[in-house]
């Protein structure tokens, strides 16, 4: 499948703008990252409450019964927790640390497994062990876990950004 690109797309500034707020908003997240930390508490608060609106609406518009009270139940429990860690940010920055470092941590256990099972390299069985301790270094020590997450929010919004710039110049018509 080929995915083409019309290149007299009007509003190509649409995206140069776009990464270039994206690039804006990473800087600032590097030179305020307090401030930046609580943000993302507060957005992680707010998908989950659009998530758990998105379920009552999705529950709303059914009309298969099979499983409507799992997801009512579901919409339910999201949209109090999204208004709680919104109204509570500092609990919400302890969930998204918690998390990221358990999901790190499951990823070292699971590579360092693979790596025995399948008789990698000892590289491979390096890079488990590491993972688990940088999962680890996520969940015990609060100040690493907070400059960790965002770091990598950051810089996802710089690259992210760079991209968009180029995605833009790309679709910009030619005279």
């Amino acid at each position: 499948m080929e995915l083409s690109v019309d290149r007299s797309f009007r509003q190509w500034w649409v995206f140069l703008i776009r990464g270039i707020l994206f690039i804006l908003v990473g800087i600032y997240m590097i030179a305020s990252p307090a401030a930046s930390f609580v943000a993302l508490g507060f957005i992680f608060g707010l998908m989950i409450l659009m998530a758990g609106i998105s379920e009552l609406v999705n529950v709303s518009r059914s009309n298969s019964p099979g499983n409507r009270s799992w997801h009512l139940g579901l919409g339910i429990v999201e949209v109090i927790l999204g208004i709680v860690l919104m109204s509570h940010v500092a609990t919400s920055v302890a969930i998204i640390r918690i998390i990221v470092g358990l999901w790190f941590i499951f990823r070292g256990v699971t590579l360092f497994n693979f790596a025995r099972a399948t008789h990698a390299s000892w590289i491979m069985t390096l890079g488990g062990i590491l993972t688990l301790i940088f999962g680890l270094l996520i969940l015990f020590d609060v100040v690493f876990g907070s400059v960790t997450l965002i770091a990598f929010a950051a810089m996802g919004f710089i690259i992210t950004g760079f991209f968009n710039v180029m995605l833009g110049y790309t679709m910009k018509p030619r005279s």
